[in-house]
């Protein structure tokens, strides 16, 4: 599908491809596609001869993978202006390490491996640039893999409430929840009748409000008091 013009723009605005060249740019859009995909849809499969790498424009796209007992376990969700894939590149063992599905309509665009790789070669500083997008998705997957190992079920679920505020210095606040109870729970590495027990419990103990997938939170000193 050729590019549309809001897609290419939000393509050379990322940080993976605003530092190359515009000759560079062009040589990449060029072997690129724009698509677009139903809810529920699989993009990618675990073990799969990994070709190309993806950013999503619109919508959102669940990351997994599939344990040897059948069981899946959510590793991230892909929001719009967010790549995935792209660490494949520098793999020995050129295959995709998880499942990616969407959870909505999404429309994302793809990249050839081999030609961003060429490109990386020919322009060092791009490199740099790219090292640090990398290095900064490590650290934050090692936050959450310290939360997920060091922290119990409760204390998990409030940092992740804490996760989703974009102004940490407020006392009081209200949070939408991003993804459906069930996905959370599966983020957060326990059962959905785990997380609905906790859920109730902070609420009766005046922690939480709850509607839907609305939250307030009358008191986040009080929310992490157990960290203290």
């Amino acid at each position: 599908m050729q590019f549309t013009h809001p897609a290419v723009s939000a393509i050379l605005r990322h940080l993976f491809f605003k530092h190359l060249g515009p000759l560079e740019q062009e040589r990449l859009i060029a072997q690129s596609y724009e698509q677009t995909f139903g809810s529920g849809e699989l993009l990618i499969r675990q073990g799969q001869a990994a070709e190309r790498f993806f950013l999503v424009l619109k919508g959102r796209v669940k990351l997994y993978r599939i344990s040897a007992d059948g069981q899946e376990k959510v590793v991230e969700i892909i929001q719009a202006g967010q790549t995935f894939a792209e660490a494949v590149m520098f793999m020995q063992r050129s295959e995709y390490p998880v499942c990616a599905e969407t959870l909505e309509p999404v429309h994302l665009a793809s990249f050839p491996n081999r030609l961003m790789m060429t490109l990386l070669e020919e322009n060092p500083r791009v490199c740099l640039q790219l090292l640090g997008h990398m290095s900064a998705r490590l650290h934050q997957r090692l936050g959450e893999l310290e939360t997920l190992t060091l922290q119990n079920a409760t204390q998990r679920f409030s940092l992740y409430l804490i996760q989703q505020l974009e102004n940490r210095a407020q006392e009081t606040v209200d949070i939408e929840l991003p993804l459906p109870k069930r996905l959370i729970a599966a983020r957060l590495s326990m059962q959905p009748e785990t997380l609905s027990r906790i859920m109730a419990r902070l609420h009766q103990d005046g922690l939480i409000e709850m509607q839907g997938r609305s939250i307030h939170i009358p008191s986040i000193e009080r929310l992490l008091e157990p960290f203290a």
